[in-house]
């Protein structure tokens, strides 16, 4: 008989469960991911008196620490939901055109808005074996995207989630099949790569479009950092679950690396915004859009937009030559975006699927 518990044969199915916390729901997607859970139970250890240098009385548990650090080495439009959707905001049914779909996120600054949340199945060819954590959100979320070398973009997530069950516990057995059945790895999703991308940075929002920097990034890195606040009650419910969830604190940055060109170094350009008196505020707008099509004339396609200021420039190098990397930091805008940050998405799959 053949040893079982094969690492090719791990998967990540995740499944949306809208704003409700404490349901888990079947997964609807499988996701080509790397990485593992971590599922801390955090037994502890009483401190007494027992007549004895060696643990004797019987340890408890605590609220459980619930993670998983997950990569997606080639990112593809129809997993940016799955992404979006935890790290920012609440997810509005896309737009239907056609077979192509259009999603839309614009956190609030001003006001907490509700979060959705995931539940996420992961093992392998054991099913007697495998993880259903519920109640998943994004602590950070980074797209990276670089042309040399060049290739799709990739994505690096640390989640957390309030629950957690297995296939093996007694105690904390799953909800509903897991791993759901029938799912498996799409075969044709469409890429990201940076190639099809542009940036464009301005004074004014108005002026984005036509203002293009061209022959200057090298590579990129998003980052959207939520902090959160777990809350638990007692409710009598006799679990270790979380209840809800405050988000206290949100940071979106973007770091570019970029040649040496007139836009980037020199006076009047990016580089002389970061070594400013005052800080100087900068909308920036990076747009992907794919050869591949959603719907005939409308292309798979990605963009965001935020006003964002300068905080950092370091040097590096790239081949032979010297560059920069300035960091961006979003700030909410109360004038002319009045918004921190907007992105939409062109894919192919709906709310009914992530």
């Amino acid at each position: 008989m053949p040893v079982q518990g094969l690492v090719k044969l791990r998967r990540h199915l995740f499944g949306w469960q809208g704003t409700t916390m404490n349901t888990p729901v079947a997964a609807k997607r499988a996701y080509p991911f790397t990485g593992v859970p971590s599922v801390d139970l955090q037994w502890t250890d009483p401190e007494v008196d027992a007549g004895s240098i060696d643990p004797t009385a019987p340890p408890y548990r605590l609220a459980g620490d619930f993670t998983a650090s997950l990569d997606d080495p080639a990112l593809k439009y129809n997993n940016l939901p799955l992404m979006l959707g935890a790290a920012l905001a609440e997810t509005v049914a896309p737009t239907t055109t056609g077979t192509s779909e259009l999603w839309h996120w614009a956190p609030a600054s001003l006001t907490v808005e509700p979060r959705d949340v995931f539940t996420y199945e992961f093992g392998d060819d054991v099913v007697t074996d495998w993880y259903q954590l519920s109640d998943g959100l994004l602590e950070t979320l980074e797209i990276t995207g670089s042309r040399d070398p060049d290739g799709p973009l990739t994505a690096s997530m640390s989640w957390r989630f309030g629950s957690a069950a297995s296939t093996g516990s007694t105690d904390s057995p799953v909800t509903g099949t897991v791993p759901t059945p029938g799912l498996a790895v799409a075969l044709n999703d469409i890429m990201v790569y940076l190639k099809d991308g542009a940036i464009y940075i301005a004074s004014d929002p108005d002026d984005l479009d036509t203002s293009q920097i061209t022959d200057a990034l090298h590579a990129f890195t998003l980052r959207i950092t939520n902090t959160y606040d777990l809350k638990r009650y007692a409710n009598g419910e006799q679990t270790f679950n979380v209840d809800a969830y405050a988000l206290s604190d949100r940071m979106i940055e973007l770091e570019c690396r970029w040649a040496k060109t007139d836009d980037t170094v020199g006076t009047g350009s990016e580089s002389d915004a970061w070594f400013s008196d005052d800080s100087v505020n900068r909308y920036i707008q990076m747009i992907f859009t794919s050869t591949a099509e959603a719907d005939t004339a409308i292309p798979y396609s990605w963009q965001f937009t935020a006003p964002m200021r300068y905080y950092t420039r370091e040097e590096d190098a790239i081949g032979g030559n010297t560059i920069i990397v300035l960091t961006a930091h979003a700030f909410y805008d109360s004038e002319d975006l009045e918004e921190v940050f907007d992105t939409d998405v062109v894919n192919t799959i709906d709310e009914t699927a992530i």
